[in-house]
């Protein structure tokens, strides 16, 4: 296994970031402590907000995240992965400046959801990944629910980010309820957040994808072949 270091930019949110790292861990077929690949993870809640710059024209967080990259490259990290969908708005801009290769989870997601035959995915995710519609340049088709549905997904969220999860639990219950409205063949959990919902997790009438999951599992395939 290769012994160079990951470089994990958090933070958005902290509580995501971690469940990722964990992931890392989780995947890694490693016995021994020393197997496992060398990660450093910054949780870097200060980079401002990607949806009220997008919201409300407030401080652009793409200098910020440029600075962030290239810090973990300076103390080792060969590439870089971000546990946040909605911050893939800014990739195009950040790669220009980076010092180490970002990997985009855009792509791997989507690569892995056709991979599967699915061609009707609902994108479930934050402001920025459901205005912006992110993952439309990667996925053949993606649908996305309603603005009233879409308040109880940004709710559900910003409940995981503020560690309220009997509350993420009753909005999760909730949204189970208007799946049946959109034709799909898949749910994408576009916001890592998503995932941290045990009533989301058990949901398997069809095809569900976490982004944090398959994420890690190319982050971990990715530096074991290094």
């Amino acid at each position: 296994m290769s012994k160079d270091i990951l470089g994990i930019l958090g933070g958005m949110g902290p509580y995501a970031s971690l469940e990722f790292n964990k992931k890392i861990f989780d995947f890694t077929p490693a016995t021994k402590d020393w197997e496992h690949i060398h990660t450093i993870l910054d949780s870097d809640v200060s980079i401002p907000s990607r949806t009220r710059h997008i919201l409300y024209g407030e401080e652009d967080p793409t200098p910020y995240i440029v600075e962030a990259i290239n810090r973990l490259a300076s103390v080792g990290a060969k590439a870089v992965v971000l546990p946040c969908n909605s911050v893939h708005y800014f990739y195009d801009k950040v790669a220009r400046e980076i010092n180490i290769p970002w990997l985009n989870m855009l792509e791997i997601v989507a690569d892995r959801i056709k991979s599967k035959g699915c061609r009707n995915t609902l994108v479930l995710g934050g402001y920025v990944t459901v205005s912006q519609r992110i993952y439309d340049s990667y996925l053949d088709h993606s649908i996305y629910l309603d603005d009233v549905d879409n308040s109880i997904v940004y709710e559900l969220i910003e409940s995981a980010k503020i560690n309220d999860w009997e509350h993420l639990e009753n909005l999760s219950k909730k949204l189970l309820k208007v799946f049946n409205k959109y034709d799909m063949d898949s749910i994408l959990f576009g916001c890592t957040e998503l995932a941290l919902s045990t009533t989301l997790q058990s949901y398997d009438l069809i095809p569900v994808f976490d982004s944090n999951e398959i994420y890690a599992q190319y982050a971990v395939q990715y530096m074991m072949e290094k």
